[in-house]
């Protein structure tokens, strides 16, 4: 039985204050910029479509909290 993952999550590589960006296109391609965590950018490392963004803009995340979902284009 092989098992395939359609979902990807966006993570945040570091701890601090969340910033989305203004306009996120509904399929993301790897190196798309989702948002920022203090000034350090947050881009998503895969191609799909994007679900949704799961941090609230303002919020504080700590390293590897999930920011965003996509499902695997």
């Amino acid at each position: 039985m092989v098992i395939v993952m359609d979902e990807r999550i966006i993570v945040s590589p570091v701890a601090g204050v969340f910033s989305v960006v203004d306009e996120l296109p509904p399929a993301v391609t790897a190196g798309t910029l989702v948002g920022y965590v203090n000034d350090v950018p947050i881009v998503s490392p895969f191609d799909g479509e994007l679900v949704d963004v799961v941090a609230v803009d303002g919020e504080r995340l700590e390293p590897y909290q999930r920011v965003a979902w996509l499902r695997a284009a």
